[in-house]
């Protein structure tokens, strides 16, 4: 990811929002005088760092389920009966 997009990110961050901070999860709590609260997963300190050095954790995408090759699908097993 470039720094652009990751600043672009930032701007639309909510509360509770999950980041990464330092390669660690946590969560953004709020920004107070151009720092970002946030707190480390697990942990109950909250603490305040530059709002550029947090990151969005990679989207995970789903992928379509996909029947194995030598499995029939659900159309030759009616054309079947």
């Amino acid at each position: 990811m470039d720094s652009h997009a990751d600043l672009g990110s930032i701007a639309v961050l909510s509360a509770d929002q999950h980041v990464l901070h330092g390669g660690c999860r946590a969560t953004f709590l709020h920004m107070s005088r151009g720092e970002a609260i946030i707190r480390y997963w697990g942990d109950s300190h909250a603490l305040a760092v530059p709002p550029e050095t947090l990151r969005l954790p990679p989207r995970r995408t789903r992928r379509p389920a996909l029947a194995a090759s030598d499995e029939p699908t659900t159309r030759e097993l009616t054309a079947q009966r």
